[in-house]
């Protein structure tokens, strides 16, 4: 569950991300994070922002944001994920190309689940960087989603999946956003018999 936050954990924050909530951005954010969203690049933003805005407003979930190149600075990276806030239970890596930031990270905290998001850009358009998080050798999982935007929802789903064994709270807000996709099917349904004259 959310806690309040001590200045300390705020200062940590402050200098190694951002702290996103339903109530919203940095200064504006309440509680502490239960999700890190990392990438390697501010490019990775627009598709991380499907994870970050699924965990906040679907399940009420506070996360971490943070920038952490393998290529560029690397032992800025360590030194990140070494000191992750206490509350942080699940981490979330983007990573196009070579894709190293979710298998290093996973080597790093062997403590906590990571879930990879492959980007889709470069020559082979994602495929890459999802077989080299999918590949990642025996003892250091990487839990990879689908390569873009659908990769980013499912990865925001999977860790509120994992948080949810523990808290009552975000086990019901699964059900519920289950219950919404149901209701869409239902209501697609009702108005099919029209779409299918529009095609006579």
């Amino acid at each position: 569950m959310e806690t309040n936050e001590t200045p300390a954990l705020m200062q940590q924050m402050s200098e190694h991300g951002v702290l996103v909530s339903p109530e919203g951005i940095g200064s504006a954010a309440r509680g502490v994070p239960r999700v890190l969203v990392t990438m390697g690049s501010d490019s990775d933003l627009p598709l991380m922002m499907k994870a970050v805005d699924t965990l906040r407003h679907e399940f009420g979930i506070s996360c971490l944001v943070q920038i952490n190149s393998v290529h560029r600075d690397l032992r800025a990276m360590v030194q990140h994920i070494e000191n992750l806030p206490p509350s942080v239970q699940v981490i979330i890596a983007c990573a196009g190309g070579a894709a190293h930031l979710p298998g290093n990270i996973a080597d790093l905290r062997a403590d906590l689940p990571v879930i990879g998001v492959p980007r889709d850009l470069g020559a082979l358009k994602g495929i890459d960087a999802l077989l080299s998080m999918v590949q990642m050798p025996e003892g250091a999982p990487v839990a990879v989603m689908a390569i873009g935007d659908a990769g980013a929802v499912n990865a925001a789903i999977h860790a509120a999946k994992e948080l949810a064994i523990a808290d009552p709270v975000i086990r019901e807000r699964l059900q519920a956003y289950a219950e919404k996709r149901k209701a869409k099917v239902r209501k697609q349904n009702q108005t099919l018999e029209n779409k299918l004259e529009s095609y006579s």
